[in-house]
Protein backbone atom coordinates (compact mmCIF):
# COMPACT_ATOMS: atom_id res chain seq x y z
CA UNK A 1 0.00 0.00 0.00
CA UNK A 2 1.69 3.10 -1.06
CA UNK A 3 2.21 5.33 1.96
CA UNK A 4 0.45 9.04 2.33
CA UNK A 5 2.06 12.20 2.97
CA UNK A 6 2.18 12.52 6.55
CA UNK A 7 0.19 15.10 8.73
CA UNK A 8 3.10 15.50 11.18
CA UNK A 9 5.02 17.23 8.36
CA UNK A 10 4.23 21.35 9.88
CA UNK A 11 4.44 19.64 13.43
CA UNK A 12 7.92 18.53 13.20
CA UNK A 13 8.85 21.89 10.82
CA UNK A 14 7.36 23.86 13.33
CA UNK A 15 9.41 22.18 16.23
CA UNK A 16 12.52 22.74 13.96
CA UNK A 17 12.32 26.34 13.55
CA UNK A 18 10.80 27.36 17.42
CA UNK A 19 13.87 25.59 18.34
CA UNK A 20 16.06 27.53 16.14
CA UNK A 21 14.15 30.53 16.95
CA UNK A 22 14.70 30.62 20.57
CA UNK A 23 18.62 29.37 20.62
CA UNK A 24 18.97 32.31 18.41
CA UNK A 25 17.83 34.91 21.16
CA UNK A 26 18.86 33.37 23.53
CA UNK A 27 22.77 33.00 21.73
CA UNK A 28 22.69 36.33 21.04
CA UNK A 29 21.65 37.41 24.90
CA UNK A 30 23.61 34.97 27.04
CA UNK A 31 27.17 35.41 25.49
CA UNK A 32 27.02 38.75 27.66
CA UNK A 33 27.39 36.27 30.66
CA UNK A 34 30.79 34.93 29.10
CA UNK A 35 32.28 38.40 29.38
CA UNK A 36 30.97 39.06 32.92
CA UNK A 37 34.72 40.04 34.79
CA UNK A 38 36.20 37.05 37.16
CA UNK A 39 37.17 39.63 39.74
CA UNK A 40 34.16 40.04 41.84
CA UNK A 41 34.66 43.54 42.95
CA UNK A 42 33.30 44.49 39.78
CA UNK A 43 31.75 41.02 38.87
CA UNK A 44 28.44 42.36 40.52
CA UNK A 45 28.37 45.74 39.27
CA UNK A 46 28.61 44.28 35.64
CA UNK A 47 26.10 41.74 36.32
CA UNK A 48 23.45 44.51 37.81
CA UNK A 49 24.17 46.01 34.49
CA UNK A 50 23.60 43.04 32.16
CA UNK A 51 20.83 41.49 34.49
CA UNK A 52 17.73 41.62 31.85
CA UNK A 53 20.04 40.50 28.80
CA UNK A 54 21.41 37.44 30.88
CA UNK A 55 17.93 36.77 32.20
CA UNK A 56 16.27 36.71 28.73
CA UNK A 57 19.24 34.67 27.23
CA UNK A 58 18.91 31.89 30.17
CA UNK A 59 15.72 31.62 30.10
CA UNK A 60 15.04 31.74 26.13
CA UNK A 61 17.86 29.40 26.01
CA UNK A 62 16.23 27.16 28.33
CA UNK A 63 13.04 27.02 26.82
CA UNK A 64 14.57 25.85 23.23
CA UNK A 65 15.32 22.32 25.18
CA UNK A 66 11.67 22.12 25.27
CA UNK A 67 10.76 22.15 21.04
CA UNK A 68 14.37 20.22 20.89
CA UNK A 69 12.68 17.28 23.29
CA UNK A 70 9.77 16.95 21.81
CA UNK A 71 11.48 16.85 17.54
CA UNK A 72 13.73 14.09 19.47
CA UNK A 73 10.72 12.34 21.03
CA UNK A 74 8.51 12.40 17.72
CA UNK A 75 11.28 11.26 15.69
CA UNK A 76 11.90 8.37 18.38
CA UNK A 77 8.18 7.39 17.93
CA UNK A 78 8.14 7.44 14.45
CA UNK A 79 10.99 5.07 14.14
CA UNK A 80 9.03 2.71 16.64
CA UNK A 81 6.19 3.01 14.49
CA UNK A 82 7.78 1.63 11.96
CA UNK A 83 8.42 -1.67 13.27
CA UNK A 84 11.94 -1.49 13.25
CA UNK A 85 14.41 -2.00 16.63
CA UNK A 86 17.91 -1.32 15.84
CA UNK A 87 20.60 -0.76 18.21
CA UNK A 88 20.58 3.28 16.49
CA UNK A 89 17.37 3.36 17.65
CA UNK A 90 18.85 2.57 21.42
CA UNK A 91 21.55 4.88 20.77
CA UNK A 92 19.27 7.86 19.27
CA UNK A 93 17.27 7.15 22.43
CA UNK A 94 19.98 8.17 24.55
CA UNK A 95 21.13 11.41 22.84
CA UNK A 96 17.73 12.61 22.74
CA UNK A 97 17.16 11.65 26.38
CA UNK A 98 20.58 13.98 27.63
CA UNK A 99 20.85 16.81 24.83
CA UNK A 100 18.03 18.71 26.16
CA UNK A 101 19.28 18.19 29.50
CA UNK A 102 22.80 19.32 28.94
CA UNK A 103 20.64 22.77 27.14
CA UNK A 104 19.24 23.22 30.07
CA UNK A 105 21.77 22.82 32.89
CA UNK A 106 24.08 25.15 30.61
CA UNK A 107 21.08 27.61 30.89
CA UNK A 108 20.70 27.47 34.63
CA UNK A 109 24.35 27.62 34.81
CA UNK A 110 24.29 31.59 33.26
CA UNK A 111 20.82 32.26 34.40
CA UNK A 112 22.50 31.43 38.19
CA UNK A 113 25.14 34.46 37.55
CA UNK A 114 22.38 36.68 38.11
CA UNK A 115 21.18 35.41 41.47
CA UNK A 116 21.45 38.21 44.10
CA UNK A 117 25.30 37.68 45.89
CA UNK A 118 26.40 35.29 43.24
CA UNK A 119 28.21 37.31 41.05
CA UNK A 120 30.48 38.90 44.32
CA UNK A 121 31.56 35.84 44.87
CA UNK A 122 34.76 34.95 45.05
CA UNK A 123 35.45 31.88 41.85
CA UNK A 124 31.79 31.76 41.60
CA UNK A 125 32.02 33.73 37.93
CA UNK A 126 34.67 31.51 36.29
CA UNK A 127 32.26 28.45 37.43
CA UNK A 128 29.41 29.08 36.28
CA UNK A 129 30.81 30.15 33.02
CA UNK A 130 32.66 27.11 32.90
CA UNK A 131 29.47 25.43 33.55
CA UNK A 132 27.20 27.23 31.15
CA UNK A 133 29.93 26.52 28.22
CA UNK A 134 30.27 22.52 29.04
CA UNK A 135 26.88 22.13 28.96
CA UNK A 136 25.92 24.12 26.31
CA UNK A 137 29.21 23.28 24.52
CA UNK A 138 30.71 19.84 24.36
CA UNK A 139 28.21 18.51 26.60
CA UNK A 140 25.00 19.03 24.25
CA UNK A 141 27.25 18.38 20.49
CA UNK A 142 28.23 15.13 21.62
CA UNK A 143 24.56 13.93 22.71
CA UNK A 144 23.29 15.13 20.02
CA UNK A 145 25.48 13.86 17.79
CA UNK A 146 24.37 10.79 19.44
CA UNK A 147 20.72 11.40 18.50
CA UNK A 148 21.70 12.28 15.08
CA UNK A 149 23.87 9.31 13.82
CA UNK A 150 21.65 7.18 15.80
CA UNK A 151 18.38 8.25 13.72
CA UNK A 152 20.18 8.72 10.62
CA UNK A 153 21.87 4.92 10.81
CA UNK A 154 18.64 3.15 11.70
CA UNK A 155 16.10 5.52 9.41
CA UNK A 156 18.55 5.43 6.08
CA UNK A 157 19.47 1.35 6.65
CA UNK A 158 15.68 0.78 5.61
CA UNK A 159 15.07 3.29 3.11
CA UNK A 160 13.06 5.70 5.81
CA UNK A 161 15.05 8.91 4.52
CA UNK A 162 17.62 9.58 2.01
CA UNK A 163 21.30 8.36 1.20
CA UNK A 164 22.61 11.76 1.76
CA UNK A 165 20.00 13.00 4.95
CA UNK A 166 21.78 10.14 6.32
CA UNK A 167 25.59 10.44 5.47
CA UNK A 168 24.80 13.95 6.20
CA UNK A 169 23.81 12.43 10.18
CA UNK A 170 26.65 10.26 10.36
CA UNK A 171 29.03 13.40 9.31
CA UNK A 172 27.64 15.27 12.20
CA UNK A 173 27.67 12.26 14.67
CA UNK A 174 31.45 12.16 13.81
CA UNK A 175 32.30 16.15 14.01
CA UNK A 176 29.97 15.70 18.10
CA UNK A 177 32.43 12.96 18.59
CA UNK A 178 35.50 15.09 18.13
CA UNK A 179 34.42 18.29 19.63
CA UNK A 180 34.84 15.91 22.81
CA UNK A 181 38.61 16.33 22.61
CA UNK A 182 37.18 19.80 23.52
CA UNK A 183 37.97 18.48 27.15
CA UNK A 184 41.75 17.96 26.27
CA UNK A 185 42.09 20.89 24.09
CA UNK A 186 40.07 23.16 23.63
CA UNK A 187 41.08 24.30 19.78
CA UNK A 188 38.33 21.47 19.02
CA UNK A 189 35.50 23.95 20.48
CA UNK A 190 35.59 25.27 16.49
CA UNK A 191 33.44 21.89 15.72
CA UNK A 192 30.79 22.59 18.03
CA UNK A 193 29.37 25.82 16.04
CA UNK A 194 29.43 23.12 13.55
CA UNK A 195 27.97 20.84 15.01
CA UNK A 196 25.24 23.15 15.58
CA UNK A 197 24.82 24.72 12.03
CA UNK A 198 24.55 21.46 10.03
CA UNK A 199 22.59 19.99 12.68
CA UNK A 200 19.33 22.06 12.16
CA UNK A 201 19.68 21.48 8.43
CA UNK A 202 19.44 17.77 9.32
CA UNK A 203 16.25 18.49 11.48
CA UNK A 204 14.58 20.44 8.72
CA UNK A 205 15.24 17.49 6.56
CA UNK A 206 14.24 15.11 8.75
CA UNK A 207 11.12 16.70 9.10
CA UNK A 208 9.93 16.50 5.26
CA UNK A 209 11.18 12.91 4.77
CA UNK A 210 10.68 10.49 8.04
CA UNK A 211 7.32 9.36 7.13
CA UNK A 212 4.80 9.37 10.10
CA UNK A 213 2.29 7.03 7.89
CA UNK A 214 3.12 3.39 7.74
CA UNK A 215 1.13 0.28 6.41
CA UNK A 216 0.99 -2.51 9.61
CA UNK A 217 -0.75 -6.01 8.69
CA UNK A 218 -4.12 -6.64 10.60
CA UNK A 219 -4.90 -9.92 12.42
CA UNK A 220 -6.89 -10.79 9.53
CA UNK A 221 -4.52 -10.45 7.10
CA UNK A 222 -5.22 -6.97 5.71
CA UNK A 223 -2.79 -4.16 5.69
CA UNK A 224 -3.94 -1.01 7.53
CA UNK A 225 -2.11 2.10 8.13
CA UNK A 226 -1.00 3.59 11.67
CA UNK A 227 -0.13 7.17 11.98
CA UNK A 228 1.52 9.43 14.49
CA UNK A 229 0.89 12.74 14.63
CA UNK A 230 1.81 15.50 17.29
Amino acid sequence: MPLKRHAGLLSLVALTLTYVALMKIGGSNVRIAFRVPHDYVVAAAFVTQHSWEIRWGSFCEFASAIPLGIFMAVSLGRLRLSGICPIGEQIAALGGFATPIMLAGSALGTWSLTRPGVADTPGAVAALQSIGFDGGGPGFAVFLGLFVGGVSIAAGLHKLIPRWLMWLGIVIAVASALSLITLLNFTAGYLIPVVRFLSIVWMLGLAFKLPAVFPVASNGGRTRTERLEL
